[in-house]
């Protein structure tokens, strides 16, 4: 039977009128999914301090992938290179400005909550109050 075939009881009424009725079973249909999976959300990024640095491992015949370093996620994939030489000055691009942080703009220093500076960006805000240039 196709979804076009009806029975006669389906397309008429009790006086023999021409209608369509659906199928009363149509309702006992549950409409599963094999996607159903329960959400768990992705864990925090690592801190500054739990960062140990950035390493280039070599992952086939012509790729290279940086891999991030913390205490407590252990490695974790970071970007992929086609050469050795691109993949290492990322890595010590990354492993460079975690050692030796650059210094924030001033108007990250002003935007940023007075009570997470350090010692060396209050002395430049003030700088900056005060009208010296960074």
């Amino acid at each position: 039977m196709n979804f076009t075939d009806f029975t006669l009881e389906q397309l008429t009424d009790s006086n023999g009128d021409f209608r369509y009725r659906p199928d009363p079973m149509i309702n006992n249909i549950e409409i599963t999914s094999s996607r159903k999976k329960v959400y768990r959300p992705q864990p925090a990024p690592p801190t500054r301090k739990q960062l140990t640095g950035w390493t280039v491992e070599q992952v086939g015949p012509k790729m290279w992938r940086v891999f991030r370093n913390s205490t407590t996620q252990g490695k974790q994939i970071v970007m992929d290179f086609g050469t050795v030489e691109g993949a290492q000055s990322f890595a010590d691009g990354c492993n460079g400005e975690h050692k030796n942080p650059t210094k924030m703009s001033a108007a990250s220093l002003r935007n940023k909550a007075k009570e997470h500076l350090s010692d060396e960006e209050k002395a430049d805000l003030a700088a900056l109050a005060a009208g010296e240039g960074i």
